[in-house]
């Protein structure tokens, strides 16, 4: 599961051709717990009962030691399993890469920097580059919240990876995280949860989970949501910076690393 969210194991790095590797075979669980687990069960976080040996081995959700402090967890993607591997089918092309801080994501990247020397990178994107960002905000402590990894199932496996064959992360960063741990990108898209339940004639009350789109950009919903500061969004604006401010964006992003151009 780790190395799947950072952007490995065969689901990201097969491609069908000749009837081989088909998705909808090799990952047939997915919608099989879509249906019977992801809709009406809470999940938690995915640790795998491993935090004992490995504290926080999911490292992607975790920013120093409390989960996605901002509270904006993100997909982006480079490629796609499809056999038409000529463009993405149905990729928008919606966000564009502008600047990356390695440090938060080294457990992803497995770059070990120095204090004093950290690692980053200035993406120059060109426009015919695939890059893909999808995700989803929540308020701590709110439904959102508590069923955030039932909407990361929902957007990264489901969605992403099973409906839309959207595959491998942005060099340098995980494929899925926190956003503090992603690139510095000029958009995104977002999903929102949709509170729901069942019950049925003994009584018996059941989560209904569904999802829909936000009807608008990632950052435009979290500056909606209620419990956000001024603090919180002006560093979730720092990573979403908005539509053809990328270079501006990725420039600043340097002149802080006390680089500047030449």
């Amino acid at each position: 599961m780790k190395n799947f969210l950072d952007g490995g194991t065969t689901w990201n790095d097969n491609y069908e051709a000749d009837g081989n590797y088909i998705l909808s075979e090799d990952a047939a669980i997915i919608p099989t717990v879509y249906e019977s687990k992801a809709k009406n069960t809470v999940f938690s976080s995915p640790d795998g009962g491993t935090s004992e040996t490995y504290p926080q081995y999911f490292s992607n959700f975790y920013n120093g030691d409390k989960e996605c402090r901002l509270g904006v967890i993100e997909c982006c993607y480079t490629a796609s399993r499809s056999p038409d591997t000529s463009k993405i089918p149905g990729l928008d092309n919606n966000a564009e890469m502008c600047a990356l801080d390695l440090t938060l994501s080294a457990k992803s990247n497995h770059i070990q920097s120095p204090d004093f020397r950290p690692s980053f990178t200035y993406y120059g994107t060109q426009e015919q580059d695939d890059s893909y960002c999808s995700g989803f905000a929540y308020d701590k402590g709110s439904f959102g919240d508590t069923v955030k990894y039932n909407t990361l199932f929902h957007m990264a496996m489901k969605t992403n990876l099973y409906d839309k064959n959207y595959v491998k992360n942005i060099p340098g960063a995980p494929m899925c995280g926190c956003v503090e741990q992603m690139p510095v990108v000029d958009n995104a898209s977002c999903v929102k949860e949709k509170e729901g339940y069942t019950i049925d004639t003994d009584g018996e009350i059941t989560l209904a989970l569904s999802w829909e789109d936000c009807g608008t950009d990632l950052y435009s919903y979290y500056d909606s949501l209620p419990g956000k500061g001024k603090m919180e969004k002006f560093f979730v604006r720092e990573k979403i910076v908005g539509e053809g401010k990328c270079e501006a964006a990725a420039i600043s992003f340097m002149n802080e690393k006390m680089y500047k151009e030449s």
